[in-house]
């Protein structure tokens, strides 16, 4: 019995979602417990009044930020490293993205200062996009595991 399969793109969009949802859900908990000191990856939306940059909006259009960066993130993933059946990958990419956010933070002086950071959130934050990577990586990596790869003779 054959398990309806999907292509792996579209898998890897799939990925991508759930990955995203994942890392949204990890960082507000994060943020919640104090594992992460103040609001460092979600940005101003400066064309929003002051009521609305704290509410509802505000959240849905970081996470919807957030999906979007994460399904260019595994299209990226997927055509560079999809045949690569290691951890590895994905622990490089995870701080890879965390190395090139706080590169961007520092050098563009937004809400991240590297050099300002207490010792738990600079753990918190490689912990949070470590996660992320293995996730998408083993994802979108590792074959799928309801396809019948033996050939019956």
């Amino acid at each position: 019995m054959e398990f309806p399969t999907i292509k792996r793109i579209p898998l890897a969009i799939y990925t991508s979602i759930a990955g995203g949802l994942l890392f949204y859900c990890l960082y507000r908990f994060y943020v919640y417990f104090h594992f992460i000191e103040r609001e460092l990856l979600k940005p101003k939306f400066s064309f929003m009044t002051a009521e609305w940059q704290k509410g509802f909006v505000s959240e849905s259009l970081f996470a919807l930020l957030i999906l979007i960066c994460s399904i260019i993130w595994a299209m990226v993933y997927y055509i560079i490293f999809k045949n690569r059946d290691s951890i590895y990958p994905g622990v490089f990419s995870g701080l890879f993205l965390l190395g090139v956010l706080l590169l961007l933070g520092w050098f563009l002086e937004w809400r991240i200062n590297p050099a300002e950071l207490q010792v738990r959130t600079i753990i918190s934050l490689n912990s949070l996009f470590i996660l992320y990577g293995l996730f998408t990586g083993y994802s979108i990596s590792y074959p799928d595991p309801y396809t019948n790869h033996h050939t019956e003779k």
